[in-house]
């Protein structure tokens, strides 16, 4: 909170959190002040996006902040254009400033969208429905399930659809609905953002934009990701769904393809395509069950056989090991050091008798192979399967999906052994 003084000062002026002020050579929204700093200090955001701190000697109030009636943007929708939905799961990419709070608040009506991003009206009619508010990573399987049903209650009113999503665990909602909904008729694109709106270099509008465009301008069905392909604001990639996978904690071309070729590109500012167009006629087909207690161990040097009979002891439907290499886990003992090893294999094959379990690899790109170095020949007889050349996340996917979807372990990995909707394909071309 601004000290006494200075609110007294701001006061007299008629100047609010919002309004547009100027001091000596500095002008900018005038911002909540943040829990910690020298209280005489006033906050503003410029124009370029940052927030600047400035001792005032003088406050000019340049314009006051518009009601939201004021700013409310008119829509309207033309018959000559496309017909786009925005569903809304969270993340940043629906993310606009508040100037009352400081921070960012959603954005989830039409017409805030168009205001915050005008260039999408300038392509296709904008809708917008919520179906959930929250970071990623706390989007849980059951979470999949419903974004799949919305989609699949709406496909058809819409000429495509755009799922605003967060960054950080897009990649397995993006294999999962791939799995829900194979052969789907409609283009949907999970769009998301590395930067929020507030920040000079936010990518939102800018994947929006692509999304909605490559959606307008092509024939696309199935379900992909639409994000920055280099740090440069010129192309966005549209990759495959199933099996993209976030590569970078910040960067704005953090996504890629894995063990697969992108879709398309999309040049923003000439707004040409390259697009290679995949014709594979599969019959739409939904199964929407997913299960939730799927569990993950990765090895590494210092694994314990504890790591995996946890997952005896808590009620677990499958297993993924991420596996070092082709597929490999810590299971000979050469000393006195490595005696254990042959307990974490004795674990594992008791764990295999009971569920599903599937070797993915740690090196992402590639594929498993187990018949290649002892270790993979000894886990495979112990009854672990390999997930061939899906990356981990995919797999974890894919098993809690064919195991929600079948009645007995055998089934399951009968499921998960075949190829649904190009999540698996017999060589890998990356």
């Amino acid at each position: 909170m601004y000290s006494d003084k200075l609110q007294q000062k701001l006061r007299e002026k008629g100047v609010e959190i919002g309004d547009r002020v100027k001091t000596g050579s500095k002008e900018g929204v005038l911002m909540p002040k943040p829990k910690t700093g020298d209280p005489d200090v006033i906050v503003l955001k410029l124009n370029n996006g940052y927030n600047i701190g400035v001792q005032p000697k003088e406050i000019e109030l340049v314009e006051k902040k518009k009601t939201s009636e004021q700013s409310k943007t008119e829509i309207e929708h033309s018959e000559d254009k496309d017909d786009i939905l925005i569903l809304h799961t969270g993340g940043t990419i629906a993310s606009r400033v508040s100037y009352e709070e400081g921070g960012v608040k959603p954005a989830f009506n039409p017409e805030e969208l168009v205001e915050m991003y005008p260039e999408l009206a300038s392509e296709v009619n904008i809708h917008s429905e919520v179906v959930a508010q929250m970071l990623s990573e706390d989007m849980e399987p059951e979470h999949w399930k419903e974004i799949a049903e919305t989609i699949h209650d709406v496909k058809n009113d819409y000429d495509g659809i755009i799922v605003g999503h967060g960054t950080d665990t897009m990649s397995y909602t993006g294999a999962a609905l791939s799995l829900m909904l194979k052969g789907i008729d409609t283009g949907v694109l999970l769009v998301g953002a590395q930067r929020s709106s507030d920040r000079p270099s936010s990518d939102a509008s800018m994947n929006l934009y692509c999304a909605a465009k490559f959606l307008k301008e092509t024939d696309f069905t199935g379900f992909g990701v639409c994000m920055h392909s280099s740090i440069n604001d010129k192309e966005c990639d549209i990759l495959p769904a199933h099996k993209v996978r976030k590569m970078h904690t910040s960067r704005r071309e953090a996504f890629e393809a894995i063990n697969a070729d992108k879709i398309a590109e999309i040049n923003y500012q000439s707004g040409e395509i390259e697009y290679n167009s995949q014709e594979e006629n599969r019959d739409y087909e939904k199964r929407t069950d997913i299960s939730s207690r799927i569990g993950v161990v990765k090895s590494r040097p210092g694994m314990t056989p504890e790591e995996i009979e946890f997952v005896l002891e808590n009620d677990y439907e499958g297993l993924i090991v991420e596996g070092t290499g082709l597929g490999h886990l810590p299971v000979n003992s050469f000393d006195d050091k490595t005696e254990h090893h042959e307990k974490i294999l004795e674990k594992l094959e008791e764990v295999a008798e009971k569920m599903p379990v599937v070797m993915a690899s740690q090196c992402i790109k590639g594929r498993v192979d187990m018949d290649v170095y002892d270790a993979g020949v000894k886990i495979q007889n112990a009854g672990v399967f390999s997930a061939r050349n899906m990356h981990p996340e995919l797999a974890y996917v894919k098993l809690a999906w064919s195991i929600a979807n079948t009645d007995s372990r055998e089934e399951a990995l009968k499921l998960f052994q075949e190829d649904v909707n190009g999540e698996l394909t017999e060589r890998s071309m990356i």
